[in-house]
């Protein structure tokens, strides 16, 4: 496993590193809303996204940044193709002064596209149906259950649950998952790193874990219907429903935009569910009463807490928006949770605002699911089932004591651990060794 890229000069990536890390703090002291919340140092940026949401963009001077929390224009920014992910020239945005973020969703329009019809499921990439990747799920979390105690930590389980489902997916060899979940934990901050230096540590190994996690998923063998080509044109299956030969490259290439885009998500997102749950009274006892109620807690869930709060794009072409205009390769950053609550999103949430049996529905182009690779499906479909499967199991499930989030977190709010406990009340058998395992991977 390499511990560097294979090119330049790791004193000079930590320099621009603590540099960019500087900007975000002087430009966050003199009071930039946007600075602050890539500088996350709360559990809640609420506060900052709502002054960034008391006008339609703002503009991140400092920082070279348009941001939104507007529904409308979060949607134009999400849909329309004249944003992407990459400048014209095929790059991230600030590549230079935020290096070593890993690449492996760094794929323009035309590379996405292609990719995205080999990622659903019953596809090359993903090769079970729905309903298989159901089955899976289920399996895997009541294995998971079995061997934690009354207390555990839900953090460790959810990251655990979803390494073995993906490795089972992708077709990754059993004598290889050990090794396929250890680099993809590594790779967990490739979302942030995009937008947020990470500690020269935490850099080097999303890069070294992203050069493993292709060179794992590149010995998958194809299914039985494939064999490697050397064409490079978008492939669809035939009408009885094989897929035709296919780049081996673009095969690992879906494969690993869709396991680390689907990874520190689903995981975030299932953390993120069961905490909206058991922080409202009578909540869990309510979905372990009604299991069908998990899809609808999943989508509220996306509404008010998305698993991925800060979505970057780049202007492909010059474009007005919201009647500013915006130069070529302008930089623009949306504001999912603040978009997701559409015109309530200048005033301070309530306690009650989130509401499961509610008749609202989710702005679903606008949910804080990473638009890659068919991860957004895959997300859905392991976190309403991993809800499902627990709140079935554990229906006196209570939290233990106090979580931690990943410092350096600004899209994901990730959560380094998650203590809960089975029973409602009596000595807890703890074992704490996997949390303290996973703490010790969380940045200062």
């Amino acid at each position: 496993m390499i511990t560097v890229p294979p090119d330049g000069d790791p004193a000079t990536w930590a320099r621009r590193l603590q540099l960019t890390r500087a900007a975000q703090w002087f430009a966050g002291n003199h009071g930039d809303p946007y600075a602050l919340i890539l500088r996350a140092e709360t559990d809640d940026p609420t506060p900052y996204e709502q002054q960034v949401a008391a006008q339609p963009l703002f503009r991140s001077e400092q920082l070279d940044t348009w941001v939104t929390g507007d529904a409308a224009l979060a949607r134009e920014v999400l849909t329309d193709d004249r944003f992407g992910w990459l400048t014209r020239a095929g790059q991230r945005p600030a590549e230079r002064t935020l290096p070593l973020a890993g690449t492996a969703l760094d794929h323009g329009p035309e590379a996405r596209r292609r990719l995205d019809a080999l990622a659903g499921f019953g596809g090359p990439v993903l090769r079970a149906d729905a309903a298989g990747a159901r089955t899976r799920v289920v399996e895997t979390t009541a294995v998971l259950l079995d061997g934690v105690g009354e207390r555990f930590d839900l953090a460790v389980l959810a990251r655990r649950l979803v390494a073995a489902v993906l490795a089972d997916l992708l077709g990754v060899p059993a004598a290889r998952r050990g090794r396929f979940a250890e680099a993809l934990a590594a790779a967990g901050r490739t979302l942030d790193s995009r937008l947020c230096p990470q500690t020269v540590a935490t850099a080097l190994a999303t890069v070294a874990a992203t050069a493993e996690l292709t060179d794992l998923l590149g010995e998958v063998p194809p299914p039985p219907s494939l064999s490697p080509s050397a064409g490079s044109g978008p492939s669809r299956p035939s009408a009885a429903g094989s897929w035709p030969p296919l780049p081996a490259d673009d095969r690992t290439a879906a494969a690993l935009a869709l396991a680390v885009g689907t990874a520190e998500p689903a995981i975030t997102l299932l953390c993120n569910a069961v905490g909206a749950l058991l922080d409202r009274p009578g909540q869990w006892a309510l979905l372990g009463g009604d299991l069908d109620r998990s899809a609808a807690v999943v989508e509220e869930t996306l509404r008010c807490f998305p698993p991925v709060r800060l979505e970057s794009r780049v202007a492909q072409q010059d474009v007005t928006l919201g009647g500013v205009f915006l130069p070529a390769d302008s930089h623009l950053v949306v504001l999912v949770a603040m978009a997701n609550r559409g015109p309530r999103a200048a005033t301070a949430p309530s306690p009650d605002a989130f509401d499961p049996g509610g008749s609202r529905a989710p702005a679903r182009d606008v949910v804080g699911l990473p638009q890659l690779a068919g991860a957004g499906p895959l997300i859905r479909l392991v976190v309403t089932t991993a809800l499902r499967t627990l709140a079935e199991a554990l229906p006196t499930l209570r939290r233990a004591s106090g979580g931690v989030r990943w410092r350096r977190s600004p899209v994901l709010l990730g959560h380094a651990r998650f203590p809960v406990a089975r029973a409602e009340s009596g000595e807890q058998r703890s074992d704490d060794r996997p949390a303290l395992e996973e703490a010790t991977r969380c940045a200062s």
